[in-house]
């Protein structure tokens, strides 16, 4: 069975609030298994904590070339990250969680070029 990808792009001189886009980026939405963030020039979030739903395994592959990739992930989600780091940092700041039935889980293969790759658990 073939997995629903979506694209994320960062190109913030260009898009997201620069030249081409004023708008605000949705906060709710249904989150596909498998994810491509690119930051080239602007940050990507990918906010994990306000969907409509969420698939019990998330694949993202994040490429930060001279910026930023951002995962924030709910409470009681175990995130596995690995990948190659240029001139960047991946860096996992989630909570540690133990793998158990019924824990959904993110798979981050990050890559970098003077970028970093970060995750972190939603606060309050």
């Amino acid at each position: 069975m073939d997995k629903t990808r979506r694209y994320l792009f960062g190109f913030e001189p260009f898009l997201e609030g620069g030249w081409l886009h004023k708008g605000k980026r949705a906060n709710s939405w249904v989150v596909e298994e498998k994810l491509v963030a690119i930051s080239v020039f602007g940050d990507v979030t990918i906010d994990l904590t306000q969907t409509k739903s969420l698939p019990d395994v998330v694949e993202i592959n994040a490429y930060a070339i001279g910026r930023d990739v951002d995962v924030i992930v709910p409470k009681g989600t175990l995130v596995e990250l690995n990948g190659g780091a240029h001139s960047g940092h991946l860096t996992n700041g989630a909570t540690l969680v133990a793998p158990a039935p019924g824990v959904h889980s993110v798979r981050i293969t990050g890559h970098t070029f003077l970028g970093d790759v970060t995750t972190r658990t939603q606060t309050g």
